[in-house]
Protein backbone atom coordinates (compact mmCIF):
# COMPACT_ATOMS: atom_id res chain seq x y z
CA UNK A 1 0.00 0.00 0.00
CA UNK A 2 1.22 3.65 -1.05
CA UNK A 3 0.73 6.65 1.04
CA UNK A 4 -2.34 8.93 -0.82
CA UNK A 5 -1.02 12.05 -1.50
CA UNK A 6 -3.02 14.95 -0.06
CA UNK A 7 -4.27 18.56 -0.95
CA UNK A 8 -1.04 21.10 -1.08
CA UNK A 9 1.23 17.79 -2.45
CA UNK A 10 2.86 19.66 -5.94
CA UNK A 11 2.50 16.02 -7.71
CA UNK A 12 -1.76 16.24 -7.52
CA UNK A 13 -1.56 19.14 -10.05
CA UNK A 14 0.64 18.00 -12.18
CA UNK A 15 -1.01 16.88 -16.04
CA UNK A 16 0.19 13.18 -16.08
CA UNK A 17 1.78 11.56 -19.45
CA UNK A 18 0.17 8.92 -21.09
CA UNK A 19 1.49 4.90 -20.86
CA UNK A 20 2.89 4.04 -23.98
CA UNK A 21 3.77 0.34 -22.74
CA UNK A 22 2.75 -1.48 -20.13
CA UNK A 23 5.47 -3.45 -19.08
CA UNK A 24 6.56 -4.89 -15.32
CA UNK A 25 6.41 -0.96 -14.19
CA UNK A 26 3.28 -0.42 -15.20
CA UNK A 27 1.69 -3.70 -13.81
CA UNK A 28 3.65 -2.91 -10.29
CA UNK A 29 2.04 -0.02 -10.12
CA UNK A 30 -1.26 -1.17 -10.73
CA UNK A 31 -0.93 -3.77 -8.07
CA UNK A 32 -0.16 -0.70 -5.63
CA UNK A 33 -2.99 1.64 -7.19
CA UNK A 34 -5.34 -1.84 -6.30
CA UNK A 35 -4.13 -2.36 -2.76
CA UNK A 36 -4.37 1.32 -1.68
CA UNK A 37 -7.90 1.94 -3.34
CA UNK A 38 -9.40 -1.50 -1.43
CA UNK A 39 -7.66 -0.69 1.71
CA UNK A 40 -8.70 2.99 1.90
CA UNK A 41 -11.97 1.90 0.86
CA UNK A 42 -12.36 4.46 -1.53
CA UNK A 43 -14.35 4.21 -5.25
CA UNK A 44 -11.70 5.54 -7.26
CA UNK A 45 -7.90 6.08 -6.97
CA UNK A 46 -5.67 7.79 -9.80
CA UNK A 47 -2.10 7.51 -10.10
CA UNK A 48 -0.94 10.93 -8.94
CA UNK A 49 -2.63 10.29 -5.80
CA UNK A 50 0.16 7.95 -5.11
CA UNK A 51 3.07 10.28 -6.55
CA UNK A 52 2.70 8.41 -10.04
CA UNK A 53 2.40 10.88 -12.59
CA UNK A 54 0.96 8.25 -15.57
CA UNK A 55 -2.74 8.35 -16.76
CA UNK A 56 -4.24 5.85 -14.98
CA UNK A 57 -6.96 5.04 -12.61
CA UNK A 58 -8.95 2.24 -10.84
CA UNK A 59 -12.28 2.46 -9.79
CA UNK A 60 -14.20 0.07 -8.06
CA UNK A 61 -17.94 -0.88 -9.11
CA UNK A 62 -20.21 -0.06 -6.40
CA UNK A 63 -23.02 -2.87 -7.66
CA UNK A 64 -20.44 -5.42 -8.09
CA UNK A 65 -17.42 -4.14 -6.04
CA UNK A 66 -15.33 -5.59 -9.32
CA UNK A 67 -11.69 -3.24 -9.23
CA UNK A 68 -11.53 -1.75 -13.09
CA UNK A 69 -8.59 -0.46 -14.37
CA UNK A 70 -8.56 2.40 -16.66
CA UNK A 71 -5.45 2.90 -18.60
CA UNK A 72 -4.83 6.19 -20.88
CA UNK A 73 -8.96 7.24 -20.64
CA UNK A 74 -11.03 9.63 -22.34
CA UNK A 75 -14.10 10.33 -21.86
CA UNK A 76 -16.11 10.81 -25.04
CA UNK A 77 -19.42 11.04 -24.40
CA UNK A 78 -21.33 12.74 -21.40
CA UNK A 79 -25.01 12.86 -20.93
CA UNK A 80 -27.18 14.65 -18.20
CA UNK A 81 -26.04 16.65 -15.29
CA UNK A 82 -26.27 16.06 -11.47
CA UNK A 83 -25.38 18.14 -8.53
CA UNK A 84 -24.31 15.76 -5.38
CA UNK A 85 -21.53 16.04 -2.77
CA UNK A 86 -18.22 14.41 -3.51
CA UNK A 87 -14.94 13.56 -1.70
CA UNK A 88 -11.34 12.36 -2.28
CA UNK A 89 -9.23 10.36 -0.46
CA UNK A 90 -6.49 13.39 -1.38
CA UNK A 91 -9.37 15.66 0.80
CA UNK A 92 -10.50 13.55 3.49
CA UNK A 93 -13.18 14.19 5.52
CA UNK A 94 -14.01 17.01 3.00
CA UNK A 95 -16.79 17.06 0.53
CA UNK A 96 -18.32 19.55 -2.24
CA UNK A 97 -20.98 19.64 -4.30
CA UNK A 98 -20.33 19.17 -7.75
CA UNK A 99 -22.04 19.36 -10.70
CA UNK A 100 -21.36 16.91 -13.12
CA UNK A 101 -22.89 14.47 -16.34
CA UNK A 102 -25.03 11.63 -14.69
CA UNK A 103 -23.88 9.82 -17.73
CA UNK A 104 -20.27 9.17 -19.64
CA UNK A 105 -18.80 6.53 -21.94
CA UNK A 106 -15.00 6.18 -21.60
CA UNK A 107 -12.26 4.45 -23.54
CA UNK A 108 -9.16 3.18 -22.18
CA UNK A 109 -6.70 -0.06 -22.27
CA UNK A 110 -6.59 -2.24 -20.02
CA UNK A 111 -4.39 -4.25 -17.73
CA UNK A 112 -3.53 -5.91 -20.50
CA UNK A 113 -3.05 -3.79 -22.90
CA UNK A 114 -6.88 -4.22 -25.01
CA UNK A 115 -9.33 -1.05 -25.80
CA UNK A 116 -12.09 -0.89 -24.20
CA UNK A 117 -15.42 1.93 -23.95
CA UNK A 118 -17.38 1.46 -20.84
CA UNK A 119 -20.96 2.82 -20.11
CA UNK A 120 -21.20 4.18 -16.33
CA UNK A 121 -24.33 6.06 -14.42
CA UNK A 122 -24.38 7.41 -11.37
CA UNK A 123 -21.73 6.92 -8.88
CA UNK A 124 -19.66 5.06 -10.96
CA UNK A 125 -20.37 8.41 -13.82
CA UNK A 126 -19.33 10.30 -10.89
CA UNK A 127 -15.87 8.21 -10.54
CA UNK A 128 -14.93 8.29 -14.10
CA UNK A 129 -14.94 12.10 -14.35
CA UNK A 130 -13.61 12.91 -10.51
CA UNK A 131 -10.59 10.16 -11.89
CA UNK A 132 -10.23 11.52 -15.32
CA UNK A 133 -10.13 15.18 -13.66
CA UNK A 134 -6.80 13.52 -11.24
CA UNK A 135 -5.14 13.04 -14.62
CA UNK A 136 -5.56 16.27 -15.58
CA UNK A 137 -4.37 18.25 -12.49
CA UNK A 138 -7.87 18.72 -11.32
CA UNK A 139 -8.97 18.52 -8.08
CA UNK A 140 -12.33 18.66 -6.47
CA UNK A 141 -11.83 22.36 -4.50
CA UNK A 142 -11.68 23.68 -8.42
CA UNK A 143 -15.56 23.25 -8.64
CA UNK A 144 -15.70 24.52 -4.88
CA UNK A 145 -18.24 27.71 -4.38
CA UNK A 146 -16.25 30.34 -2.13
CA UNK A 147 -18.87 29.43 0.80
CA UNK A 148 -17.60 25.48 0.62
CA UNK A 149 -13.96 27.01 0.72
CA UNK A 150 -14.67 29.08 3.45
CA UNK A 151 -16.69 26.26 5.49
CA UNK A 152 -13.31 24.26 4.97
CA UNK A 153 -10.91 26.48 5.47
CA UNK A 154 -9.43 25.04 8.37
CA UNK A 155 -8.97 21.78 7.69
CA UNK A 156 -7.44 22.79 3.77
CA UNK A 157 -4.81 24.95 5.53
CA UNK A 158 -4.05 21.96 7.51
CA UNK A 159 -3.48 19.83 4.75
CA UNK A 160 -1.81 22.44 2.71
CA UNK A 161 0.78 23.56 5.45
CA UNK A 162 1.60 19.76 5.89
CA UNK A 163 3.67 20.29 2.12
CA UNK A 164 4.99 23.98 3.11
CA UNK A 165 8.02 22.58 4.80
Amino acid sequence: MKRIRTFGDEVLRTRCTSVTVIDERVRRWLRYLRETLLASKGVGLAAPQIGIRRRIFLARNPETEKVLTFINPEIVECCGQRIDLEGCLSFPEIFFSIQRAEKVTLTALDEHGRRLTTEATGLLARCFQHECDHLNGILIIDYASAEEKSFWKERLEKLRDRHRS
